[in-house]
C-alpha cells in the first residue's frame, strides 16, 4: 500500500508540472505575437576603399591621420624613391643615346652609306630603351599614393619611417558625404519594394530621420532567415550622419 501511495503521489507531481509549463506557454505566446518586427537599415559610404602598394621602401610622407578631410589627387602615402628616381634618369640618358643613333642611321640610310638592317636594328634598341624609362616612370609613379576621391582617412595601418611589406593595405579611406543606405527586409515585402519606393531611417544614435528611395533590390532571398537586401539614396544628409549609423526604417507605399 505504502508503495502504491508512492506511486499515485510521483503521478500527481507529474500532472502538476506539465500543467505549470502549458500554463506557462501559453501566458508567453500572445507576448511573443505582439513583439513589433522593425526593419533596420545601416549608413553606408558609397566610395569607400583599402589602398595598398608593393612598393618595399620607408614611408617618408603620410600627412593625414584618421579622421582628416583631403580632396582627390592630394598625397595620401609618400615613399622614399631616391634610387629609383637615378634608375630612371640613367634610362632616360641611355634612351636619348639610342634615338641620336637611330636618327644617324636613317641619315646614313638616305645617303645610301647604311643598310636597312642598321636602321631597323637601331630603331629596336631605342624602343627598347624607351620602354625601359616607361617602365620606370611608372614605378616612380608609385612613389606616391594619390586620393582617388574627396573623402576622409579611416584608418592608417602604416606610420612615417617605416618600411610596409609589399600589398598590404596602408590607410584606408571613405567618402563621407556620398551616401546610401543598406535595408535588411522581410522576405513577406519583397512583392511590394521595387524600385522608386520611398522610405526614411530613423537614427538610433541622433533621432535624425532620412529619407529617400530605394535605388537596388536584391537578386535573391537568404533561406535561413527569410530576407532580402534592399539599397536606397538618401534625398537629405544631414549634417553629421556618418557611415556605419543605423535605424529603423519605414517603408512608403507607392513607387515614382
Amino acid at each position: 500500500m505504502a508503495l502504491r501511495r508512492v506511486f499515485v503521489l510521483r503521478a500527481l507531481l507529474c500532472l502538476v508540472a506539465a500543467s505549470s509549463v502549458l500554463a506557462s506557454s501559453i501566458a508567453l505566446s500572445p507576448a511573443r505575437a505582439e513583439e513589433p518586427s522593425s526593419l533596420r537599415g545601416v549608413v553606408r559610404a558609397v566610395h569607400e576603399a583599402a589602398i595598398s602598394s608593393d612598393m618595399a621602401t620607408r614611408v617618408t610622407h603620410l600627412p593625414f591621420r584618421e579622421g582628416d578631410a583631403f580632396k582627390k589627387a592630394d598625397v595620401l602615402v609618400e615613399f622614399e624613391c631616391d634610387r629609383l628616381r637615378a634608375d630612371l634618369k640613367a634610362a632616360d640618358a641611355e634612351r636619348r643615346g639610342h634615338h641620336a643613333a637611330w636618327e644617324n642611321a636613317a641619315r646614313l640610310f638616305q645617303m645610301r652609306a647604311a643598310g636597312g638592317h642598321e636602321v631597323t636594328m637601331a630603331a629596336a634598341t631605342h624602343d627598347k630603351s624607351a620602354a625601359i624609362v616607361e617602365g620606370l616612370q611608372a614605378r616612380v609613379k608609385q612613389c606616391q599614393v594619390v586620393a582617388p576621391f574627396d573623402g576622409r582617412v579611416l584608418d592608417l595601418a602604416v606610420r612615417r619611417h617605416e618600411t610596409p611589406a609589399p600589398n598590404q593595405p596602408l590607410i584606408r579611406i571613405l567618402d563621407d558625404r556620398s551616401l546610401e543606405i543598406d535595408m535588411l527586409l522581410p522576405a513577406s515585402s519583397f512583392k511590394d519594394i521595387k524600385i522608386g519606393v520611398s522610405f526614411s531611417l530613423k537614427l538610433d544614435e541622433t533621432g535624425v530621420i532620412i529619407t529617400g528611395e530605394i535605388t537596388r533590390v536584391g537578386a535573391a532571398l537568404d533561406i535561413v532567415s527569410q530576407t532580402f537586401k534592399a539599397s536606397g539614396i538618401p534625398k537629405n544628409a544631414p549634417t553629421g550622419v556618418l557611415p556605419g549609423m543605423s535605424g529603423t526604417v519605414s517603408l512608403g507605399k507607392g513607387a515614382t
